[in-house]
């Protein structure tokens, strides 16, 4: 009796955990909404006090959009005047602002996260939209500073502050009631026929999921089948035949792989981590001053992975003319490493080849280390990744600037030219008194 009351009780927490689990991304789990929010450890700051204020854009994934949270720093003292959010709908080259709120700038000294609300945008979608953040008559009080992503977490995103295109997305969530059961309706049976997506189908089948669902987990915990005191006979005859029982033998296995995995895990844990430590500037290029003339600044500077013969290097694409910047301070005993090279797919295009260079700005004044011009159309030596090395002796303990730049050759030609700067890093001694790299945001 003891043991048919554990099973029914096992077998109302394995069923139920998996109902309410159903339950959970069936009616609350968002779906289809766009959020940053995952990133927001990784966060800044930029004021909306600007003229042009902030501008992100995105698409929507699911229909009702109705509102979006907004995420503020904290700020010294209470902001004054007015926060004014725009909706905008963008079709191709137009746009069309679907609604203004205005709401007092000091809500965002009570919470760090305010609420904007809008009209429901009933067919929302796979729609553009934009949302413009200004922060109007500050009267000498403390701007909204809003927070943003060092990275760019939605790839159709793009972030302006006062008309200048920034690394990263703005922190926020849209919001919207249908998005949860719709979606699966609109987006997981899309592809069925009509009559698949009615009510009275998709209620038939999930009654029918949930029966199984409920009849196997009752088979897992032993509440049918087998009864308690068959199980028992049975154990008691395999233990006098003197052969192990299943669960122990399985047991014992689990405890023997169990033991392999920490031995392992103990023994790569322990084992030396290499004579040097590493600043990956991919990593900081949220932090680099971007420049360029090729196009938006997300077009021409991206990163992106590259293959070389049989390895797959993390690498910079840079359109040129194009600059990236990263003010840095070096220890001692400090390396400057990456690669350089036109794209792989570039190497047969027609084209005038490119030239990529590396500086070194200090104290008034420039180095330039590296300068390759590559046309591998015409040097079939040039159809290769070039290793580069920049010793940053001379700068140990100063504060200096590190440009990777990208020109046309020759008659500023800049067409199928896609030159790539590959693991580009700062490596130096892991010995305490050599210091530590760090890059200073621009």
């Amino acid at each position: 009796m003891h043991s048919s009351s554990r099973a029914r009780a096992a077998f109302v927490l394995l069923y139920g955990a998996l109902l309410a689990w159903q339950i959970d991304r069936w009616c609350f789990t968002p779906h289809g909404i766009v959020s940053t929010w995952a990133h927001r450890a990784s966060s800044s700051a930029i004021s909306a006090a600007s003229p042009s204020g902030l501008t992100q854009s995105f698409t929507m994934g699911a229909d009702g959009l109705d509102g979006i949270w907004l995420r503020a720093t904290a700020a010294t003292g209470v902001p004054r005047g007015d926060l004014l959010v725009d909706l905008v709908a963008v079709e191709g080259t137009r746009r069309g602002r679907v609604e203004r709120v205005a709401l007092p700038a000091s809500d965002l000294a009570r919470t760090a996260s305010v609420w904007v609300p809008w009209r429901p945008v009933m067919a929302s979608r796979g729609r553009h939209f934009e949302v413009h953040v200004r922060h109007l008559h500050a009267e000498g009080g403390p701007d909204v500073r809003l927070a943003v992503t060092r990275e760019d977490a939605l790839a159709s995103g793009r972030l302006t502050a006062d008309g200048t295109e920034q690394w990263g997305d703005l922190v926020f969530e849209t919001s919207s009631r249908r998005a949860t059961l719709p979606y699966w309706l609109h987006e997981v049976l899309r592809p069925w026929p009509a009559w698949m997506r009615t009510g009275p189908v998709v209620a038939f089948v999930l009654l029918t999921f949930n029966l199984v669902l409920a009849w196997a987990c009752a088979m897992a915990t032993g509440t049918i089948g087998p009864s308690a005191a068959g199980a028992q006979e049975d154990r008691r005859a395999t233990a006098a035949r003197g052969t192990m029982p299943a669960p122990v033998a399985v047991g014992r296995v689990a405890v023997l792989i169990v033991s392999c995995l920490v031995v392992v895990g103990i023994t790569i844990a322990g084992r030396p981590t290499g004579r040097y430590r590493a600043l990956d500037l991919i990593d900081a290029l949220p932090d680099a001053r971007v420049q360029t003339t090729w196009g938006p600044m997300h077009a021409a500077v991206s990163p992106e992975s590259v293959l070389f013969g049989t390895r797959v290097h993390r690498a910079i694409v840079a359109m040129p003319p194009s600059t990236i910047a990263w003010t840095v301070d070096v220890p001692r005993e400090a390396v400057l490493r990456a690669g350089a090279a036109m794209r792989p797919d570039a190497w047969e295009r027609v084209g005038d080849g490119i030239e990529m260079r590396v500086h070194v700005d200090h104290a008034g004044g420039r180095t330039t280390p590296v300068a390759l011009t590559l046309y591998p159309l015409g040097e079939p030596a040039h159809r290769r990744l070039f290793p580069l090395e920049v010793p940053l002796h001379a700068w140990a303990g100063q504060r200096v600037t590190i440009v990777f730049e990208t020109t046309p050759e020759r008659w500023g030609n800049a067409v199928n030219d896609v030159p790539v700067w590959t693991d580009p890093r700062i490596e130096w001694s892991r010995h305490p008194a050599a210091g530590t790299a760090r890059v200073i945001r621009q």
